[in-house]
């Protein structure tokens, strides 16, 4: 590890140390913590829902970059036919 490398670990350690001084910061990374540790039991029980999570999402976010390149190539042809217009 280097250097700087070190000295981001160190100082998110630090950090998160600092942090747990305040009570409402403690009970909350508690709390979130059993809730992750509620969902990766599930999931480890569960894969077949884990891996299928996953593809929906992926194919929502296909979906979403399709659309996203559709809407881009609609407003670079707008712009192609403006300049031609303008020339």
């Amino acid at each position: 590890m280097r250097l700087w490398q070190k000295g981001i670990v160190a100082g998110a350690l630090i950090g998160f140390i600092v942090s747990l001084f305040k009570k409402e910061e403690r009970t909350y990374i508690l709390n979130q913590s059993k809730g992750a540790k509620q969902h990766l039991s599930y999931y480890y029980q569960n894969p077949s829902t884990a891996i299928h999570q996953v593809r929906v999402k992926l194919n929502q976010a296909v979906t979403s970059t399709d659309k996203l390149v559709n809407q881009l190539d609609e407003i670079e042809t707008k712009l192609e036919k403006r300049d031609q217009n303008n020339s």
